[in-house]
């Protein structure tokens, strides 16, 4: 028996390596035979016993040629696990082989254990049969080395978790402290540079220089020369209620009913002081429909203003206030400007809001012809200085901070940028001294009629066509005569209501500005020589007149 088991033995071993150590099935035992298993003793036995499932019966079967009759549980040969359905029916392969076989329950008792002995030559089986009737036999074998397999233990397993667990949670906290010092760092980084710009601080700037190297003012320098002579004017017109009661019937006031309104603003500059008035000088169009005015100065000293006198063909106009002692500007001779020249405007663009805003420019051009409001061409200083509405009547200063222009108008339009105008300095002095000795401008030459032109008349196409028949070309400045001054040359002479005058010094009236021309060119006591056209009978007479020029008292 032990030459048996040492050729099973060597036999198993060959089996193990040939197959890469897949344990082999145990042979089953036909017809009885007394076929022979080495089952491992049960110190070795590495599976646990199966746990009973539900509705199932489990049935150990074991196999001894010898000694069916005392099975042992312990030996080795311990029979496979016979799974029986909940119907109670199992098949068994081994049960019709071998009729002697025999069932060993996990209830029993193990009181015959050692009845039976341990027979290291007797073969058992273990067999196990599932459900689906089919019984498996395997055979517990020890691996090459005859050692038992080693059984997985649950404490190494836990022990594994426990150190992953532990190295993970150390893990955590070094990444949470690299996580505190970057934001601290980065808190640091942001504290630094919040402290950084915090500490920024401002630099004292040179001081602005107010005179250049060679003695002129820069526009700083023209800025705090004559800015205290520059003024804002403010406008208002009386608005007669006259009409809300019919002759203030039912009101216990009986004395003026009109309001009054402010109807516009300008610019000014203080021009003069005489007799204790200070004078303001401005533009025409911005005092002409006033009723009354008020004067504020660069510290914002109000002071109520007097019209002095205007003139529409030069547009200058003169205020005056009762006040002394305040920054009279300087004036220069116009006559000596360049073009190219460095200019500032002070003046108040928008109203008062925007009060003596400061400007510079160039001077662009010289003696730009603009006509003014009736009809007389003004020679202007053009700048590129900005002037907006609400300049008018301000200073435009040379870089010696002298007077050399009054701002009087700006071409606005989107076709056209940068292109203001400014009266000359020399005809505005002239202009406001004669408008505050006398009320007028002295030395002014004018015929002295009323009239219409001939456009004003809804058949002025067909008269116009009939003195282009009689050499009179375009004659469109025909002026119609409505009415003769007592003081006029033509008074004594051949001169109806309703004469044409076609033309002056034999030049066709194309325009009106023809005889405002001649006239400003003139002196009174001048002769010229004009043209008449009569309507008679149907027809047009043809005739000539002189006139001698009579000096203009102004328009007010």
């Amino acid at each position: 028996m032990d030459d048996f088991k040492n050729e099973f033995n060597n036999d198993l071993n060959n089996e193990q390596k040939n197959d890469n150590q897949t344990q082999p099935t145990a042979p089953q035992q036909e017809n009885g035979g007394n076929s022979t298993y080495y089952t491992p003793s049960q110190s070795e036995k590495t599976e646990p016993e199966p746990k009973p499932q539900e509705n199932t019966t489990y049935h150990y079967s074991y196999t001894n040629g010898s000694s069916a009759n005392n099975p042992d549980p312990n030996s080795q040969g311990y029979a496979q696990q016979d799974y029986t359905s909940a119907s109670g029916s199992a098949y068994n392969q081994n049960q019709n082989a071998n009729q002697n076989q025999n069932y060993y329950s996990p209830n029993q008792s193990y009181q015959n254990q050692q009845q039976g002995g341990y027979n290291p030559n007797q073969g058992n089986a273990y067999s196990q049969t599932q459900n689906s009737g089919y019984t498996q036999t395997e055979t517990v074998q020890p691996d090459s080395n005859g050692d038992k397999p080693k059984k997985s233990s649950v404490g190494k397993v836990i022990l594994i978790v426990v150190i992953v667990c532990v190295v993970v949670a150390v893990i955590g906290l070094l990444a949470g402290q690299l996580g505190s010092s970057s934001s601290d760092t980065d808190s640091d980084t942001q504290t630094t540079q919040e402290s950084d710009v915090n500490d920024v601080e401002t630099q004292d700037s040179d001081e602005v220089a107010t005179v250049d190297s060679d003695g002129n003012y820069t526009v700083a320098g023209v800025a705090e020369k004559c800015m205290d002579s520059c003024v804002g004017v403010s406008v208002y017109t009386q608005q007669s209620s006259s009409y809300s009661y019919f002759y203030n019937y039912g009101t216990e006031d009986s004395g003026d009913d009109s309001d009054s309104t402010e109807s516009g603003e300008g610019s000014g500059v203080i021009m003069s002081e005489q007799n204790g008035l200070t004078y303001i000088l401005t533009c025409a169009h911005v005092i002409n429909d006033g009723d009354s005015f008020v004067v504020t100065l660069n510290d914002g000293t109000e002071y109520d203003a007097t019209m002095v006198a205007y003139d529409s063909q030069t547009d200058i106009g003169v205020l005056s206030i009762e006040a002394t002692g305040l920054q009279v500007a300087e004036f220069a001779d116009s006559d000596n400007l360049v073009v190219g020249e460095q200019v500032v405007a002070i003046g108040c663009p928008g109203g008062l809001e925007f009060m003596n805003s400061v400007t510079s420019g160039y001077i662009s051009a010289l003696d730009r012809p603009i006509s003014s409001s009736i009809g007389y061409d003004t020679y202007c200083i053009q700048t590129d200085a900005a002037i907006n509405p609400g300049n008018s009547g301000g200073a435009l200063f040379n870089m010696q901070g002298q007077v050399i222009g009054i701002n009087s108008s700006k071409i606005a339009s989107t076709d056209y940028e940068g292109m203001g105008f400014a009266i000359p300095s020399s005809t505005a002095v002239s202009t406001a001294n004669s408008l505050i000795k006398s009320g007028y401008v002295e030395g002014r030459a004018k015929i002295g009629i009323r009239y219409t032109t001939i456009t004003s008349y809804n058949n002025s196409s067909s008269i116009i066509s009939a003195l282009e028949q009689l050499g009179f070309e375009d004659a469109e400045g025909t002026m119609i005569i409505s009415s003769v001054d007592d003081n006029s040359d033509l008074k004594n002479k051949d001169i109806q209501e309703y004469d044409m005058i076609v033309a002056v010094n034999g030049e066709t009236m194309t325009s009106t500005d023809i005889m405002t021309s001649i006239l400003a060119d003139s002196a009174p006591g001048d002769t010229i020589t004009l043209t008449i056209a009569r309507i008679e009978n149907n027809q047009i007479n043809i005739f000539e007149v002189e006139c001698t020029l009579i000096e203009s008292t102004g328009d007010n």
